[in-house]
């Protein structure tokens, strides 16, 4: 049997769909020490603490599998690594 795995960017549009919340903000943690909204500790992405329940599945550590969030930037960035020389 031949088994085939194909590595690929999603694209930007894919990554949107897929994504739970935009992480725009710098901060990790508001005033009160809990995780900031819009911030890449933001709560929509999983459940970081034990007895705290994520906002997009309401699982617990452990169970939540985590979720994708997405950075807009102002310009592409090119990965050198993958870029045709």
């Amino acid at each position: 049997m031949k088994v085939e795995i194909v590595f690929k960017f999603l694209d930007p549009e894919l990554v949107k769909k897929l994504s739970v919340a935009r992480i725009n903000k710098p901060e990790l943690y508001d005033e009160e020490g809990y995780p900031k909204e819009g911030g890449v500790m933001d709560p929509r992405l999983g459940a970081i603490d034990p007895g705290v329940r994520c906002r997009t599945c309401g699982q617990t550590l452990g169970v939540c599998p985590g979720h994708f969030g997405h950075i807009e930037l102002a310009k592409p960035v090119v990965y050198v690594l993958y870029a045709k020389v």
